[in-house]
């Protein structure tokens, strides 16, 4: 189960053009949205929701105190400033705990491969599932262990992974996680020269 991390909110009035205000003051605008369609217009303080932001990514729960209520909500989307990446506005969204919801969750690789210690190009085209479970069950990562990728040609794919108890992949099955390719000119080279020898 992912970590909850708790961050203090304040009602915003200052909308629109008028809330690039609220950065000079040191407060980052934002909008917290609930389940039932509603939008929150909130501000944080920046020092604190960059700390937050941080540690909690999208995979993580962090519970909104505002005005009293306790929202506990999911990262949904964060603008920062091109160049000095300060958080110029971030969306949260509030969602009932019983009702499973659709979310990212990145893939970690771990292990190792004799095929990359053979010198294997790895490929890694997919960095991301999309998942379905209940909001206290998001992982904070999927773990795949390489040492299945044993010779060159090997492939893991997305139905060959264990995912955790509650956690339900969106993705298509054939999906490729991690494949193993062989070394620039081995196909092409050195394995019709080791056949021929052979012979």
């Amino acid at each position: 189960m992912a970590t909850t991390y708790s961050i203090k909110a304040e009602p915003r009035t200052l909308l629109g053009k008028k809330a690039k205000r609220l950065i000079r003051q040191g407060y980052v605008p934002g909008v917290v949205f609930r389940s039932n369609g509603e939008s929150t217009p909130v501000q944080f303080e920046e020092r604190m929701l960059g700390r937050v932001l941080h540690h909690a990514g999208t995979t993580h729960l962090i519970e909104v105190e505002l005005n009293g209520e306790r929202l506990t909500t999911l990262l949904r989307e964060v603008d920062r400033e091109p160049i000095t990446t300060r958080i110029r506005h971030v969306s949260l969204w509030a969602m009932a705990m019983d009702e499973p919801i659709e979310t990212e969750v990145p893939i970690v690789l771990e292990g190792e491969s004799l095929a990359l210690k053979s010198g294997g190009v790895l490929i890694h085209p997919v960095e991301k599932l999309r998942v379905k479970c209940l909001p206290t069950q998001i992982p904070e990562a999927i773990h795949v262990n390489l040492a299945a990728l044993e010779n060159f040609g090997d492939t893991i794919h997305l139905r060959d992974i264990q995912l955790p108890a509650g956690v339900q992949a969106l993705d298509d099955p054939d999906t490729t996680i991690a494949s193993v390719a062989p070394p620039k000119g081995v196909a092409e080279e050195e394995v019709p020269e080791e056949t021929v020898g052979e012979e």
